[in-house]
């Protein structure tokens, strides 16, 4: 049987059209003497792992190409078939495909639908061969089924993947009939995946035979054991016993993607196989030679076996545990890196400052005064908080100047009265103990009691504008609350909204919301003006991060116990004598002695960082995979290698072309140009060698789901898996990963090699599946290294629609937009509006697509964008789908870069007016002189006069090619601007 994992057919790889015939064949030698015979009968061992093989057709393709249409299935099951077919070719080798598909749907997203049997025989042949009785097939000469070939190496199901027979199984199982369950050392290159039956392979083996393996110094060494259940098994464990090196299971638990430890559970049911994985950590300083160990594997109810493991030592080196070798699978000792996991503050964020704060009675309602014994002032970039004794923000302030350029203006209270959360009992407060277990991060911590209940409040502010607040009430008695969270706003800050089904737009003035997470992804609100406002989030301890795009509705979010109440919870938003007053409440809730809810919020204080116009202006992006020395010459010096490309050829695996991409990057490096490469944790490509590994862990790696879509999952998968992206061009297809899993742990590792060895100048992020946590962890790694600060963007298809759940991209990844340094929310979004939608709001524009509330700026992606609109917030469209060129030219020639920006956002006095509501106009001051963008959101043509606040001014719009004619007006002449155009003038 040898390596190739078949008892009785050797294996290989064979060409032909897979998307006619399928993935696998088996190879038959119709070599009779009687070259007359009109049929012959083939025995086909094919060990199949397929749910119902009988409703699969069967299909002979002769030496000279052509289907086989006298062909006859005449019995099939999971372990063989029995066909007989005419050699039509003569005496040769024929070959039966036995699983042919058809993809239909979208060619990124296909659906994989397996040819239902074909009655394609001539029925007069039929007769003739005595097909037609049951014993005809018995009586034909045979052919001989002699080889094994799959479509492609990463389609074969060799060598684990053929199934032993029921006879097999039953033999083994006599010949250890006092077992519970067997054991079997396997080669880390045969990794099990999800193939759920027996292998033919292992049920040929020796089962506790020792496993033998050689190892490198500094290598981390995967060590796969196979485990045959011959009684149902739970909570398997395993442990390495005398080795001299750490080694840790890595299928039994690990740590998760916030450094926390934690165990996971592990089942196989009777007459299933599953594995265990161990990871060695072979020191570089390791004495060559052999080392004997064992591994012990465990089950309640079941005695502990052993299997003795042997490995070899080599004299060679090798760096970083192996992990530039993929091949090597030494990059599941990432999955519990804690890598980056610390509370340092990462640039442009300083340090959490804290700075004890006296309240008088006169600053707290007479319920607070007896409990008033001070509180803190936590400081951060641009924004202060200040903590009230009861644990919640008594005030926040915003320094960020107007403009949004700056973090050094004269603060401005958010609020209106302090935050407050009320339990429908009176509390009396506890002293606030707060301390700084990093210089990133303040927490602080308080208890209160009233009449039967007890309220345990935790907080925690991070240097990046990230406020959290868990309060957990408990009843030490039956009894009924109504909490009530209330955060008072300014009216004249809270000047638009987003979120809550709102998509970007004027704050209205009363809103209700109500809870209906199956449908929609909501849980969060934004309301502010650019330069101060915050968003609120509503979770419990049980919240789960849902998956997002396409994949909502598979994981959709986990409606909180608390906020939802028994079903009368809600959001709702009242404005009255200048307060916007944001409420959450449960409704009424009968709690039980000892039964507690958890009520966390979550405000992110915006924006998180000033803006960088001179960077927005200067750094021009190339979407496109062309060499280094074209997207030179076409002007741009940052280029975006997105997958299925020579350097990055599969989704968000990168590193498995370190060598290209290394290449690449240090020849665009010589010509002044960066590389960015797209690199997401959304999904994973079938390319990654340790994928099977991955899924042997059940749901914890990839999200649970319905199965199907392209051949590949299907048959390599099982039926619990979301569907991933796929890229026929290169041959990729990929499955949904969960939405908090180790993966992270590993993906932040590939990051920091992309950064140190690979050189990458950073991430180009496709929608994102990850939290804060992971999104901190990667801009620390990447900060780590390089010569110049990292470059990170974030694409977003919009998301307001039924597939995703209905939630604004910039309110769902709000939360990530501290560490990001451009956006692209563009794909599917509404740029113009003409039928009355959301794109001819200028505030849909900078709530949802600028990123100027967040500190950011973006560019445009659907159909170009409108280039007059977007020059206003100082977006630009992709290059080189749209040529953006002649606007570079412009922004060089009129040096913007080195202006300062004043967005037509800015409260006070703007540079340049236009005296129309719906003209426009963004205005930069500096060495090429006073220049403004104008553009309309009129539903008709306007004109306008220039003006500043001494009077009218003269302006020269300079030729732009496709953007506007050269063009002089005089101080006082009437500017037209058509509807949704605009202009680019320099002012005087």
């Amino acid at each position: 049987m040898g390596e190739t994992g078949h008892p009785e057919l050797a294996c290989g790889i064979g060409s032909w059209d897979s998307d006619v015939y399928g993935n696998h064949r088996i190879l038959v030698r119709a070599d009779t003497s009687d070259t007359t015979a009109p049929a012959v009968a083939a025995e086909l061992p094919w060990r199949r792992q397929d749910p119902d093989p009988a409703s699969v057709d069967v299909i002979v393709v002769g030496p000279s190409g052509e289907r086989v249409r006298n062909t006859v299935t005449v019995q099939v099951t999971d372990e063989a078939g029995r066909i007989a077919f005419e050699p039509a070719d003569g005496p040769g080798t024929y070959a039966v495909h036995y699983l042919p598909y058809a993809h239909t749907g979208k060619p990124y997203y296909p659906q994989a639908a397996y040819r239902p049997p074909t009655r394609t025989a001539d029925p007069g042949w039929v007769h003739r061969c005595g097909l037609h009785a049951a014993t005809g097939w018995e009586k034909l000469p045979r052919a001989e089924a002699f080889c094994y070939q799959a479509a492609s190496a990463v389609d074969s199901f060799a060598p684990l993947g053929f199934a032993a027979t029921a006879d097999e199984c039953m033999r083994l199982r006599r010949a250890h009939s006092d077992e519970r369950f067997l054991l079997f050392g396997e080669d880390r290159a045969h990794p099990l995946g999800r193939y759920a039956r027996l292998p033919a392979r292992w049920a040929r083996a020796t089962p506790f035979a020792p496993l033998d393996v050689t190892a490198e110094r500094g290598e981390f060494y995967a060590v796969q054991v196979g485990v045959y259940a011959l009684q149902e098994l739970t909570d398997i464990r395993a442990e390495a016993r005398g080795l001299p090196f750490p080694v840790r299971c890595v299928s039994t638990g690990g740590i998760d993607a916030r450094g926390r430890t934690f165990e996971r559970r592990v089942s196989v049911g009777a007459g299933c196989a599953g594995a265990l994985w161990l990871g060695v950590e072979v020191p570089e300083d390791a004495r060559p030679g052999l080392y004997e160990g064992e591994i012990a594997v465990s089950a309640p109810g079941a005695p502990e076996r052993v299997l003795p493991l042997r490995l070899t030592v080599g004299q060679d080196v090798v760096a970083d545990g192996g992990a530039g070798e993929p091949w090597r699978l030494a990059r599941l000792g990432w999955l519990d890196s804690a890598l980056a996991q610390d509370d340092e503050p990462v640039a442009p964020f300083t340090p959490v400052e804290v700075t004890p704060v006296e309240i008088t009675p006169v600053e707290v309602t007479p319920d607070e005064a007896a409990d008033a014994a001070g509180g803190h002032r936590l400081t951060i970039l641009g924004r202060t908080v200040e903590l009230g004794p009861d644990g919640l923000p008594r005030r926040l302030l915003s320094a960020f100047t107007p403009a949004v350029t700056r973090a050094d203006g004269p603060p401005r209270d958010l609020l209106a009265a302090p935050v407050t959360l009320d339990v429908g009992h009176r509390l009396e407060h506890g002293p606030l103990s707060l301390d700084r277990p990093g210089p990133a991060r303040a927490r602080w911590s308080s208890r209160a009691a009233g009449r039967d209940v007890l309220l345990h409040t935790e907080g925690e502010l991070e240097a990046d504008g990230f406020l959290v607040v868990r309060a957990t009430l408990e009843a030490t008695a039956d009894t009924e609350v109504d909490v009530t969270l209330d955060v008072p706003v300014r009216e004249e800050i809270a000047r638009y909204a987003m979120g809550l089904g709102l998509t970007g737009r004027a704050c209205p003035a009363a809103y209700d919301w109500n809870w209906d997470t199956p449908t929609r992804n909501q849980d969060a609100f934004w309301l502010g003006d650019p330069a101060a406002g915050l968003q609120l989030s509503l979770r419990d301890e049980h919240y789960a991060r849902p998956l997002n795009t396409n994949y909502y509705r598979e994981k959709p979010l986990r409606t909180p116990h608390s906020w939802a109440g028994d079903g009368a919870g809600g959001v709702r938003l009242r404005t009255s004598e200048g307060v916007r007053r944001l409420s959450a409440f449960s409704g009424p809730l009968a709690l039980r002695a000892g039964e507690s809810r958890c009520f966390e919020f979550r405000l992110l204080l915006t924006p998180f960082k000033p803006l960088d116009p001179a960077r927005q202006l200067s750094e021009r992006y190339f979407h496109a995979y062309v060499s280094p020395a074209e997207i030179a010459e076409y002007g741009a010096n940052v280029a975006n290698l997105h997958h299925a490309t020579p350097p990055n050829p599969y989704i968000n695996d990168p590193l498995l072309g370190a060598d290209a991409l290394h290449s690449y990057t240090e020849e665009a490096h010589r010509l002044g140009i960066q590389v960015k490469v797209y690199d997401t944790v959304r999904e994973l490509t079938r390319h990654t060698p340790e994928l099977p590994v991955l899924a042997s862990l059940g749901d914890e790696i990839f999200a649970p789901g319905p199965g199907g879509g392209h051949a590949w999952l299907r048959e390599h998968l099982g039926g619990d898996y979301v569907p991933g992206w796929v890229a026929p061009d290169v041959g990729d297809v990929a499955v949904v990963t969960s939405g908090d899993s180790r993966w992270h742990n590993s993906y932040v590792s590939g990051i920091e090699r992309l950064r140190r060895v690979v050189g990458v100048d950073g991430l180009y992020l496709d929608d994102v599946a990850y939290d804060r946590t992971t999104m901190k962890r990667v801009r620390k790694v990447l900060s780590a290294s390089g010569d110049r600060p990292p470059l990170v963007d974030l694409h977003s298809c919009n998301q307001f629609r039924e597939p995703d759940g209905f939630a604004s991209s910039a309110n769902l990844y709000a939360e990530l937009l501290p560490y990001v340094d451009r956006l692209w929310l563009g794909e599917l979004f509404d740029y113009d509006g003409a039928d009355g939608s959301a794109g001819g709001d200028p505030a849909y524009w900078l709530v949802e697509i600028s990123g100027i509330p967040f500190g950011l700026m973006g560019e445009m992606l659907e159909g170009g964008g409108n280039p007059w609109r977007g020059l206003v917030f100082g977006m630009t469209a992709r290059a080189p789908m749209t040529d953006v060129r002649p606007l570079w030219r412009a922004f060089d020639q009129l040096r913007l870069a080195e202006a300062e920006m004043t967005g037509w956002w800015a409260t006070g006095s703007p540079p340049v007016l236009t005296g129309h509501d719906d003209v426009l106009a963004t205005t930069w001051e500096g060495p090429g002189g006073t220049v403004t963008a104008l553009a309309s959101w009129a539903g008709e043509p306007v004109d306008v006069v220039l003006a500043t606040a001494s009077g009218p001014v003269a302006a020269c719009a300079p030729a732009i090619e496709g953007f506007q004619p050269e063009r002089s007006f005089a101080a006082g002449e009437a500017v037209r601007v058509e509807p949704g155009r605009g202009w680019l003038v320099r002012i005087g």
